[in-house]
């Protein structure tokens, strides 16, 4: 399986200057068409969430990517993917294959191997025909530092630009097609 970092690829082309995130970062700095960041898991949460919507209201043309590190960090929010899936093309979902969820036609599971430098990003990668986004973030900390994973450290970067998700795109249709 290729070994590409999402991260390392994509965060030097994205515009702006580095920004903290915290828990009070207001929803529009989070929908910024472009912005780069360091952050902990709730502000990473609320990011993914907003960039959820929109796939969430109805059908879209749209097919979608998704990085949690470990599978089973899907599952408190699996219900939700479920109902993407029914309204968008397809859904891949990047991790390590560490829980069994629910199937769907429509979602397809990248099981990473062991050192695979994706299983320390988490992503949401969005291609529509008109509307592309996109976000990628290193977890600068690793499972197991923290008594509270949501305590864990990420750098990361969000964008809007066509050419910067397109790029990210052709990075995890490689990874999917060396499966």
């Amino acid at each position: 399986m290729k070994n590409v970092s999402l991260y390392e690829e994509v965060f030097g082309l994205v515009e702006g200057d580095l920004e903290n995130l915290n828990e009070d970062t207001a929803d529009d700095k989070l929908n910024s068409f472009s912005l780069k960041y360091e952050s902990t898991v709730p502000q990473l949460e609320r990011m993914c969430y907003i960039m959820e919507q929109v796939l969430l209201k109805e059908e879209v043309e749209a097919t979608v990517y998704a990085g949690f590190q470990k599978v089973s960090r899907a599952a408190d929010i699996w219900d939700r993917f479920l109902q993407i899936a029914d309204n968008v093309d397809q859904v891949y979902i990047f991790g390590e294959n560490d829980a069994d969820l629910k199937t769907h036609p429509d979602i397809d599971f990248i099981y990473l191997p062991d050192k695979h430098k994706l299983k320390r990003e988490w992503f949401l990668v969005i291609d529509q025909p008109l509307a592309k986004s996109m976000m990628v973030a290193y977890d600068m900390d690793g499972f197991g530092v923290h008594e509270v994973e949501k305590d864990r450290n990420f750098k990361g970067a969000k964008c809007n630009n066509p050419k910067v998700v397109a790029q990210a795109k052709e990075i995890l249709d490689e990874v999917i097609a060396s499966y």
